[in-house]
């Protein structure tokens, strides 16, 4: 019986380990409220989050050009830091906002969501001239995410870093992209749940400048999209792909070098 309990006891602890922030989110002795908090904005002050509450719940959802002036003058109190000229769409969901550097003159359309959780990561940076798409999710779930100036995100698009996540200038993507980094996990033993195992990362994903990715692809961790390259619709990239070559299927493969 000793034995049983002692093993149930290890089994507990190696659960508390990996599963990280969802670990708050199950806690028992916090509170509802704190738990919102944390998990929304870390650890910031009561007048933050007061501030941040009321912000989101009278300004968020304000149609037409009153809705663009108001988030325009009352959403970058809340960023670490936003550069001039930027417009944020209806119904964002803004997670970790103080973890958050905006350029100038970025677009994100309605229904983006920005995370930039973690305990010690860096959070989310966006260049200048960045446009976000509708419905797009840009993730950090304890890792860095930077896009560069000029890039395009188009909508429906879900990137997540568990890592490293660096975009480079002039890259476009098209809809319903899915790319992550990090996001694997062990599956070594049987006596734990798959996703209550360690976290595996490849390296994060790096796409360089001038970078076309067609609609519906997926790119996963431990890839390097070289300069110039172009991804076609519905391509699933595993693997590094090299500067200014056209690559389709799955898995992607090169069929042609742009010349």
């Amino acid at each position: 019986m000793k034995d049983e309990n002692t093993k149930s006891k290890n089994k507990e602890k190696e659960i508390d380990q990996y599963i990280g922030g969802q670990k708050d989110l199950l806690d028992k002795k916090k509170g509802t409220i704190r738990k919102y908090k944390e998990f929304f904005l870390g650890k910031v002050s009561f007048f933050y989050f007061l501030k941040y509450e009321l912000i989101m719940l009278f300004f968020s959802r304000v149609p037409t050009a009153l809705g663009f002036a108001l988030r325009k003058l009352f959403f970058p109190t809340l960023f670490k830091k936003v550069g001039k000229g930027v417009v944020f769409g209806r119904n964002m969901t803004i997670r970790h906002p103080k973890k958050i550097e905006i350029g100038e003159s970025v677009v994100f359309d309605d229904n983006t969501v920005i995370d930039a959780k973690g305990e010690d990561n860096n959070g989310l940076k966006i260049g200048n001239n960045v446009l976000i798409g509708r419905n797009t999710v840009i993730s950090c779930k304890g890792g860095d995410i930077e896009i560069g100036d000029y890039s395009n995100i188009g909508p429906n698009n879900i990137i997540i870093s568990e890592s490293v996540f660096k975009i480079g200038k002039y890259v476009f993507t098209a809809g319903n992209v899915y790319m992550i980094a990090g996001g694997n996990h062990s599956f070594d033993r049987r006596d734990i749940p798959i996703w209550l195992q360690p976290c595996v990362s490849k390296g994060g994903i790096i796409l360089d400048d001038d970078i076309w990715i067609g609609a519906s692809s997926t790119v996963l961790d431990g890839v390097r999209i070289g300069r110039g390259a172009i991804i076609g619709a519905a391509s699933l990239v595993h693997k590094r792909i090299r500067p200014y070559t056209i690559n389709v299927g799955i898995p992607a493969q090169m069929v042609k070098r742009r010349e």
